[in-house]
Order: structure tokens, then sequence, then C-alpha cells
């Protein structure tokens, strides 16, 4: 079946949380989130740094996280998300 890719800025996300928790986390549906702007991002501003995505999607069940150093690691990741048919 598809899985669905949302990119999405990481603080962003948070006002979603509710959403993920229950419209995919809880159904255990392929959804891949592809957040940007995750840790500290200096000129966006401090309500663009996305310093709790790791404590906040590491705490649902079946979420796998991964951290891209590169663009040859970013595609990687990619890659071996959509492998992933368990959750």
């Amino acid at each position: 079946g598809m899985k669905p890719v949302c990119a999405i800025y990481s603080t962003f996300l948070q006002r979603g949380y509710d959403q993920v928790v229950h419209d995919v986390a809880i159904q255990s549906l392929p959804v891949r989130f592809a957040m940007d702007r995750a840790g500290l991002v200096g000129a966006d501003g401090s309500t663009h740094a996305g310093s709790f995505d790791i404590g906040f999607m590491g705490a649902l069940p079946g979420m796998v996280l991964m951290a891209a150093a590169d663009e040859a690691e970013l595609a990687a990741m990619i890659s071996t998300s959509l492998a992933i048919d368990d959750r």
C-alpha cells in the first residue's frame, strides 16, 4: 500500500501532535514524517527551533527516529523508511 510522507517543520508538527497520536500512531498507519528545522536553527528564531521533536515523537509506539547529517544520509534514510513494512 501507499506510505505517505509528510514534510513539515518540527515546530509546526507540535501543533498537530494530537492528530499524529490518534490518527497515525494508535492506528499504526504507515505515515512517514520528514521534519525540517529540527534542533536549534539560528536565523529562523526561537519559535522555529525544533527542540522537542525527539521527545514527543519518540514517545509514540512504533515510531522510528532517524537524523541525517547530510543529503546522502537523508536519501538513505528516506529509502530505509519506505522499506519498513511493519509500521
